[in-house]
């Protein structure tokens, strides 16, 4: 079994040991390494002896990377570990049918796994253990809020549809930090107003009361939120806002939240313009109001130049270089590329896509300052409520900017390939603040 860590798959394998009833012999890979000689090599066949004897049985040996990494691969090695996974190579090797022993593995790093133990009559089966989509998470909520006491207005629903990329374990967290959160106010019941702080906890960190923002400062943030709400609202296939606050917490000191109305799993060229444009238009809002930028647009800079450094060099979004994926789903990955390493091409092609960036970053700050200015009047109001109550919700923008312009709710499906879910995790946007 592979996958993400909390995912459950150690959970599973009680599962199967529970349906089939029989004996279960459960151990993990750090187990069998010692420091002596043999030690764990005397182990494994001590294992497998005892699953014959009481078979049919099952082995399950977690985390099992910690004794089948792939040999050879460098030149410090650890004689004892590989001694170890030839006795289980050599154990599994051959296996009969007629034995009644069945054996299970989980690891959360497979790409490590030495070749030998994934081949066929070893391990025949590799099952995956993604993590739980929209509907999986409200399921796993209703089953961890079992014992706890609950008010009515807890939508889990909506809670699964606030927390992408979360998985089993993620889960079992927000609603045990709920539950905190709910005692801290001396209440009996968790509220969804105390799962939406456990969140923003765990996401952002604890918000400390001593991280108190200067006046100018509180002022430049409250710009910067504002415009990264605006321009979300009035871009076509932006995802909604959920909620904006200009309150510190972690190390974000302002945080733009914006939730999808389904769970995606592909993203047209439309909908990254438009991100580019909602993390640029914090910088362009603070130029337009302040008169000057300032340290608050470092994480925006950096995720958007990120972003369009996929869309050129691994989507093949740029009409200058065609139709070419240089990145981890082409060529190479390049993303860990060391100093001085080759890459997987020219030093023209180099200049070719930061000529690309460089005009998709401008031209995305450009829309956004120019959709800032056209609705100037929306901009101030939205900062001035931000500024009077810290922290507004979406469907509040909305009531602040349609005296100001109508704005059409409805978002366009988007029909075209453009990013996988194995090339960035759907789910909500956030955007932080200055980092001190």
């Amino acid at each position: 079994m592979v996958g993400p860590p909390g995912t459950g798959k150690t959970l599973i394998a009680r599962a199967v040991a529970g349906e089939a009833g029989v004996p279960f012999f459960a151990l993990t890979g750090s187990s069998f390494v010692e420091l002596f000689v043999g030690v764990g090599a005397s182990r494994v066949r001590d294992l497998f002896a005892d699953a014959r004897q009481r078979a049919p049985s099952i082995i399950f040996i977690d985390e099992i990377d910690a004794i089948g990494q792939r040999r050879g691969g460098s030149f410090v090695t650890n004689d004892e570990r590989e001694q170890t996974l030839n006795q289980l190579l050599s154990e599994m090797d051959g296996f009969d049918p007629t034995t009644g022993v069945v054996v299970m593995a989980a690891t959360n790093r497979a790409e490590i796994l030495d070749p030998a133990l994934l081949r066929p009559g070893r391990f025949d089966r590799e099952v995956e253990i993604p993590l739980p989509n929209q509907a999986e998470r409200a399921a796993i909520l209703k089953v961890h809020i079992s014992g706890k006491h609950l008010a009515p207005d807890v939508d889990f629903d909506a809670v699964a549809r606030a927390t992408p990329g979360f998985s089993g374990a993620d889960l079992a967290n927000l609603i045990n930090e709920a539950a905190i959160v709910a005692v801290r106010h001396d209440r009996n019941e968790i509220f969804a107003k105390d799962i939406d702080e456990a969140r923003d906890r765990i996401i952002l960190g604890r918000r400390d009361a001593s991280n108190a923002l200067l006046p100018e400062e509180k002022h430049s943030v409250a710009v910067h939120e504002a415009r990264h709400a605006l321009v979300a609202l009035l871009s076509k296939h932006a995802d909604p806002v959920a909620k904006i606050t200009i309150l510190p917490a972690g190390r974000a000191l302002g945080v733009t939240e914006q939730l999808p109305v389904d769970e995606r799993h592909l993203y047209a060229e439309s909908y990254l313009e438009d991100s580019l444009a909602i993390r640029l238009g914090g910088r362009a809002s603070e130029m337009l109001v302040i008169g000057e930028a300032s340290t608050g647009a470092s994480s925006d800079l950096t995720g958007a130049t990120n972003l369009a450094v996929r869309m050129v060099r691994d989507w093949g979004l740029s009409p200058l270089l065609g139709p070419i994926g240089y990145g981890s789903d082409g060529l190479a990955d390049t993303s860990t590329q060391l100093p001085g390493q080759s890459r997987p091409y020219a030093e023209a092609t180099q200049q070719l896509i930061d000529q690309e960036v460089s005009r998709l970053l401008v031209e995305a700050e450009n829309r956004a300052h120019d959709l800032l200015a056209e609705h100037r009047a929306a901009l101030d109001a939205v900062i001035a409520t931000l500024l009077e109550r810290e922290t507004i919700s979406g469907e509040e923008l909305a009531t602040i900017v349609r005296p100001f312009r109508p704005v059409d709710h409805t978002r366009d499906p988007v029909p075209t390939l453009a990013m996988t879910n194995n090339d960035a995790r759907s789910g909500s946007s956030r955007t932080e603040g200055a980092v001190p």
